[in-house]
């Protein structure tokens, strides 16, 4: 049985699911060239920082009455700074691929080079034709993913960010692939792993200053590990909460961001914490 979707967004995903697998020419060439993303900022502020959304924090129970706090949502590895995305770039356009799985690499190299390999694939005229499709997948689990994205939309009566879906890569915001499962992986979880997200930001004064050619953000959802729709539902929702900006784990397990996660459901702490996020000047944006 099919997730609750809206109208909308299942046209859209059934119009990119059944269209031919041809893509637009490459996209023009960058007016600025972007240094390979790394962890750390040269002293002239000319690399610019990956994310992934994989961070390692203890598992909490919160105390019962206790009230409803956020969390720090910051990137870890830049002393928890807030990172997330301007305005100017509403809404987000999310490109749902049909079972695109990219080339395999070890899962400790995934955060500083997925953002290159897809850009430099979108480049090429048939750079996504040659990519495999990645086991268990259907053209069903779509529309689970779009599903636990979905769960984000009420914030958009609160004028915090919007966003739809696109059937074309090259204008996407966000993209989402799929593996079976992440190979050496060393992360919570091990070859568990349900998903990861890949990003790359850079210093949000410097993006009012200079134009930057945008790269995407890469989502990659495992088949094998989210097997249920429930999972595979819940994966996405929480990969789109670090593709949005929460970049580190909540450390509290009723909430759909813990690293482990446990729940289903956008918890009232996700929501205090995407608020706090999107009111507030960013340190770093995508």
């Amino acid at each position: 049985m099919r997730p609750n979707v809206n109208l909308l967004t299942a046209l859209v995903i059934l119009f990119g699911l059944l269209a031919p697998m041809a893509f637009p020419g490459p996209a023009p060439a960058q007016s600025r060239n972007l240094p390979r993303a790394g962890f750390q900022i040269r002293p002239g502020g000319s690399n610019l920082p990956s994310s992934s959304g994989v961070h390692l924090t203890p598992g909490l129970d919160r105390k019962s009455g206790a009230a409803v706090e956020m969390y720090d949502p910051g990137e870890p590895s830049l002393n928890m700074a807030t990172v997330r995305w301007e305005q100017k770039k509403m809404p987000l356009l999310v490109w749902i691929s049909p079972g695109l799985k990219l080339p395999e690499c070890a899962f400790e190299d995934i955060p500083s080079t997925r953002v290159d390999t897809v850009f430099d694939l979108l480049q090429q005229a048939d750079g996504l034709t040659g990519l495999e499709v990645a086991p268990n997948w259907t053209p069903e689990v779509n529309y689970v993913v779009a599903a636990g994205i979905e769960q984000w939309r009420e914030f958009e009566s609160e004028g915090l960010f919007s966003f739809g879906f696109t059937d074309d890569p090259r204008k996407a915001h966000v993209l989402v692939f799929f593996c079976d499962v992440f190979h050496e992986s060393s992360s919570p979880g091990g070859i568990s792993v349900a998903g990861v997200t890949s990003a790359q930001i850079y210093p949000y004064e410097q993006a009012q200053q200079i134009k930057i050619a945008q790269k995407p953000v890469v989502i990659e959802l495992s088949t094998m590990i989210n097997t249920s729709e429930e999972k595979m539902r819940a994966a996405s929702a929480h990969e789109f909460g670090h593709a949005l900006g929460i970049k580190a784990h909540s450390p509290y397990r009723e909430d759909l961001m813990y690293v482990d996660r446990i729940v289903e459901e956008l918890s009232p702490a996700d929501k205090a914490t995407i608020r706090y996020l999107y009111r507030k000047t960013p340190k770093y944006v995508m």
